[in-house]
C-alpha cells in the first residue's frame, strides 16, 4: 500500500505524509470490532495509548469513519470516508500529530468555548447550555440501524470522556466537564457541516488498485491539486433527498431539538452562515493547536507554612509556549486555509499567559486562609492581568500556600490546588493573509475571504488551556457537621424529638462522632406499642448512643444509631456525599452557624425511610465546631 501510494503523487513531501499515515492507517485498521461503536472506543485507546505513528494513524482513521476526508496541504485526497462525507471539513494530514499531541496532553475546551464556536461560526444567534449540549450528546448515535458515521464521532466522543472519568450529562460538573481536541473537531464538524454521498475512486486510482478509503487521488491534466476532491463525493439534492435516511440523528438535529423543546427556534434561523466558515475554523482550530503550551511545576504537593517568611512552602509554575507542527509545506496551497503562511517552530515570545484557580475547598477552610495557594504579592497582579512570555516563550507564576496559626495543630489534611495557563486569545501565531480556495462547486469555500473571519471566531471562543494540580497537606481542622432533629409519628406512638449530632474534624473522610437517638417521656401509648409489637427501645424515656462513622466519600455510608427491644432493628442513619465542586446554596443551623451543604443524612425507622415525616438533614461544611481543634490561616508578606 505505501509503495503504490508513493507513486500517486509527484511531492516528496505530500507522498511521505501520505504513504506514512495511511499505510499505518490500514494497520490499525485492520482487527478492529465490526461494531462501531466499539471499533470507536478501540481507536481511542490506541489515540491516548499507542505509539506516536499509531496514535496518530488511529486519530485519522477515527476521522475517516466519523465522516472527515483526509486531505494533505497541497491538494491530494489521503482518506475518504465509505459512504457519507462531511464535505466542509477536510482535515489536513500534516495537522493531525498537533491534534493527538494536543488531546494527550490533556488540552481543554470548555463546554461554554465549544457553544461559543458554534455562535460564532453563525449556527445558533446565542450559546447554547450546557444542559441543552449534553442533553443532545446523551442520546446521539445510540438510534437502532444508526449511520455509522453518527455512531463512530458519537461512540468517540464518549469514550473519551469516559477515559478522564466524565459523562456528559445536564447533571454534570460544569466546573471539571471539559472537551478535548479531538472532541472538539468531531463535534465541531458534525454540527456545522454538510453532507454528501461518497463516490467511486477515480479511475487512475482504481487502476492501481485503491479502495474507496485510501486514494491519494492526483490530479488528471485537466484539473488543479485542488479540485480533486470534488471528484470523490456528490452533493445535489436529489442524491442527498434519495439517501435521507443517511441524514437522520444528526448532531446539528439533536441540537436544534434540545433547543426547540424550550421553545427557542429562532436560534436557528441563520444556520446556514456556518457553512464554509466552519470548515476553516475547523481547520484553523487544529493549526492552532501547533501553538503548544505546557505548564510544569518546581514541586508536586507543599504543605501549609509553619513560619512566615518561609520560601520553602513556595510553588513556581512555569508555562512554555512554542510552535511546534510537523508540516513540510511552508504555505498551505489547498482547501480551507489556502494561501496562509506557517511559522517557524521556536518559542513564541511576547504572548500574553493568562492565569486562573480552581480549589476545593475555596473559601471554607477555617479563619484566615481563602485558599490553599495563591499568588505571591509580586505575581498577584499576574492573575488579574496575565503575564508576557520571554525570549525563551516561558511565563512564570510564584504561589504561597498561608501560615497554620498554632503550626501542627489538629488533624493532619490534604486538599488540592489547580491553577490552569491559557494564551491569549488575542494572541495568534500567523501573518493572518487571505484564505483563497476554489470558485463556487459544491465546497462553497470563497475566494479571497480574510483569514480575520476566522480570527474572530477563535478570538470569541478562546484557546484550549493547560492545567496542573497541586496536592496541599496541612494541619487544623475541615470541620463538616451532620445534624438534625425530626418527630416520629408511630401507629399507637410519637417519639417527638429523634435526632443526629455528628462531626468531622477531618472533612468527608471522617471518623464521623457524635451521638443520635431519641428523647421523650414515657406514656401507656408506648408501653402499649411496644407489646403490639413496635420496636421502642428499653432506654425510655430516651435513647442516647454515642457513635463512630467512618465514610467513603463515593458511597452511601450506613450506620446504626439504636436497636429496639430484643434486638429489633430500630433506628439507623444514611451518610451520602454530594460530588466535589457541586453548586449549593448556604445552609444556616439551628445555632446560627452558616455552612455549605456537602451531603445529607437521612434517619431510618425500622430500616426504611420513614415515610411521615422529615427525617433528611443536610451535611454541612463550617468555619468552627467547638469539638474541633481552632487553628488560623493567614497569608504573610512574601
Amino acid at each position: 500500500m505505501s509503495l503504490v501510494l508513493t507513486g500517486c503523487t509527484d511531492d516528496p513531501s505530500d507522498s511521505a505524509t501520505a504513504s506514512e499515515l495511511t499505510g499505518t492507517m490500514s494497520t490499525v485498521g485492520q482487527g478492529l470490532p465490526p461494531d462501531a461503536s466499539q471499533a470507536a472506543e478501540r481507536l481511542v485507546d490506541i489515540v491516548l495509548d499507542g505509539p506516536a505513528d499509531q496514535s496518530n494513524a488511529a486519530a485519522a482513521e477515527l476521522l475517516r469513519r466519523g465522516g472527515l476526508p483526509i486531505v494533505t496541504a497541497r491538494g491530494p485526497v489521503v482518506a475518504m470516508p465509505d459512504t457519507l462525507v462531511l464535505y466542509d471539513a477536510p482535515v489536513y494530514a500534516e495537522l493531525i500529530p498537533a491534534l493527538v499531541t494536543a488531546t494527550r496532553a490533556h488540552d481543554r475546551y470548555s463546554v461554554d468555548q465549544w457553544a461559543t464556536l458554534l455562535t460564532s461560526v453563525g449556527l445558533t444567534n446565542r450559546n447554547l447550555t450546557f444542559a441543552q449540549i449534553t442533553k443532545a450528546l446523551a442520546g446521539w448515535g445510540k438510534t437502532p440501524a444508526e449511520q455509522p458515521v453518527f455512531t463512530t464521532a458519537a461512540a468517540a466522543v464518549r469514550a473519551l470522556s469516559a477515559r478522564r472519568g466524565q459523562v456528559l450529562y445536564p447533571a454534570a460538573d460544569v466546573a471539571t466537564t471539559y472537551f478535548d481536541p479531538l472532541q472538539t473537531v468531531l463535534l465541531l464538524a458534525h454540527a456545522t457541516s454538510r453532507f454528501g454521498i461518497a463516490t467511486r475512486p477515480t479511475a487512475k486510482a482504481r487502476a492501481l488498485g485503491l479502495t474507496a478509503a485510501f486514494v491519494n487521488a492526483k490530479a488528471d491534466d485537466d484539473k488543479g491539486p485542488c479540485e480533486i476532491f470534488t471528484t470523490l463525493f456528490e452533493t445535489d439534492d436529489a442524491v442527498t433527498k434519495a439517501n435521507s435516511d443517511f441524514l437522520k440523528d444528526q448532531l446539528k438535529d439533536r441540537l436544534a431539538g434540545a433547543v426547540l423543546s424550550e421553545g427557542a427556534k429562532e436560534m436557528f434561523d441563520k444556520a446556514t452562515e456556518a457553512w464554509g466558515k466552519a470548515g476553516a475554523t475547523l481547520s484553523a482550530i487544529m493549526l492552532m493547536l501547533g501553538a503548544r503550551l505546557t505548564l510544569t511545576s518546581d514541586k508536586a504537593t507543599t504543605h501549609f507554612k509553619h513560619q512566615a517568611g518561609s520560601r520553602a512552602e513556595h510553588v513556581t509554575l512555569t508555562a512554555k509556549a512554542e510552535f511546534d507542527i510537523k508540516i513540510a509545506a511552508d504555505k498551505l496551497e489547498c482547501y480551507t486555509l489556502a494561501g496562509l503562511s506557517i511559522p517557524k517552530a521556536g518559542p513564541m515570545e511576547g504572548f500574553t499567559i493568562r492565569w486562573s484557580s480552581e480549589q476545593d475547598q475555596r473559601g471554607t477552610i477555617q479563619k484566615g486562609g481563602n485558599a490553599y495557594l495563591v499568588a505571591v504579592s509580586a505575581d498577584s497582579a499576574k492573575m488579574t492581568k496575565g503575564t508576557k512570555t520571554g525570549a525563551d516563550g516561558v511565563a512564570t507564576l510564584e504561589l504561597k500556600p498561608p501560615v497554620e496559626n498554632p503550626a501542627g495543630s489538629g488533624e493532619k489534611l490534604k486538599g488540592s490546588a489547580t491553577f490552569i495557563a491559557k494564551m491569549d486569545k488575542e494572541n495568534f501565531p500567523f501573518e493572518l493573509g487571505d484564505i483563497f480556495s476554489l470558485a463556487g462547486g459544491p465546497l462553497g469555500f470563497a475566494i479571497a475571504k480574510s483569514f480575520d473571519l476566522v480570527k474572530d471566531v477563535l478570538t470569541r471562543a478562546g484557546l484550549p488551556e493547560q492545567s496542573i494540580t497541586i496536592g496541599v497537606d496541612y494541619h487544623g481542622s475541615d470541620i463538616i457537621v451532620a445534624e438534625g432533629h425530626g418527630r416520629i409519628e408511630m401507629i399507637l406512638a410519637a417519639i417527638p424529638d429523634a435526632y443526629v449530632d455528628l462531626v468531622s474534624c477531618s472533612g468527608v473522610n471522617g471518623p464521623f462522632k457524635g451521638t443520635g437517638g431519641f428523647g421523650g417521656s414515657v406514656t401507656e401509648w408506648l408501653r402499649l406499642s411496644r407489646v403490639l409489637g413496635v420496636p421502642i427501645a428499653d432506654e425510655y424515656p430516651g435513647g442516647r448512643a454515642t457513635l463512630s462513622v467512618m465514610t467513603n466519600p463515593d458511597a452511601p455510608n450506613p450506620f446504626l444509631i439504636l436497636k429496639g427491644e430484643g434486638g429489633k432493628q430500630f433506628l439507623d442513619g444514611v451518610l451520602t456525599f454530594y460530588p466535589p465542586a457541586s453548586a449549593n446554596s448556604a445552609v444556616v443551623l439551628d445555632d446560627n452557624r452558616v455552612g455549605r451543604p456537602v451531603g445529607e443524612v437521612e434517619m431510618l425507622v425500622a430500616g426504611n425511610p420513614f415515610p411521615f415525616g422529615d427525617l433528611v438533614w443536610p451535611v454541612v461544611r463550617v468555619a468552627a465546631d467547638p469539638r474541633c481543634p481552632a487553628v488560623k490561616y493567614e497569608y504573610d508578606n512574601a
